[in-house]
């Protein structure tokens, strides 16, 4: 079992079970312990969620200033979409913006009152890629 401290080394094992239900992969610490899960398709998002519920909290006691247009990030691990949607929130103040992946959906918690601006990025950030055939600027 691993130990609060025991730093990440990598993921491996990595697998698809039970026709696609399932899949699998093993959680390898500098300490030499090793953890093997096997986990369905919807535990994956409750398991990004966990880990963005970290981030903020890491993000926010090292005070960082909120992501903004200025600066690109150092390291970004992309993850496959294949459509977005919204959806209602928890209360009239919130939407979710829907990542739709193969196999389960990613939701994202958004201010009701930021969908206008969010909209708004998301089409000059489309248009902008779509003139430059999908590169960055």
């Amino acid at each position: 079992m691993l130990e609060r401290g025991s730093r990440l080394k990598t993921i491996t094992d990595t697998g698809i079970f039970d026709g696609g239900e399932t899949v699998a992969f093993a959680i390898e610490a500098e300490s030499g312990d090793r953890l093997a899960l096997n986990c369905s398709l919807p535990e994956l998002g409750d398991i990004f969620c966990t880990l963005g519920m970290l981030a903020k909290g890491a993000g926010e006691a090292r005070n960082l200033p909120e992501p903004g247009s200025q600066g690109q990030q150092d390291y970004l691990a992309p993850i496959p979409a294949v459509g977005i949607a919204f959806q209602a929130g928890r209360s009239a103040d919130e939407t979710l913006l829907i990542m739709r992946l193969s196999g389960f959906d990613l939701a994202f918690a958004v201010p009701s009152d930021g969908l206008a601006r969010l909209a708004d990025d998301i089409a000059r950030i489309a248009r902008t890629l779509s003139a430059g055939h999908g590169q960055p600027n």
